[in-house]
């Protein structure tokens, strides 16, 4: 096993986990919609203003979005 590679890949994952700082979400604006309405959007989306987010829910509310079609 290559321990090294093994240990820097643990060291990058910890660093890019570390700048994930959790902040709280002031505002939601969507744009460019033309084949569906805000209010469907907005719906779709598990992020609400007020809500605590930090990147991975972002990833994941993005990815939700997207499957919705």
């Amino acid at each position: 096993m290559n321990y090294p590679r093994l240990l820097l890949s643990i060291l990058l994952l910890k660093a890019t986990l570390a700048q994930a700082s959790p902040f709280r979400i002031a505002d939601i604006r969507v744009n460019g919609l033309q084949r569906v309405s805000a209010g469907s959007v907005f719906g779709a989306l598990p992020l609400n203003v007020g809500d605590q987010a930090d990147d991975r829910r972002l990833v994941d509310s993005t990815r939700s979005l997207f499957k919705t079609g």
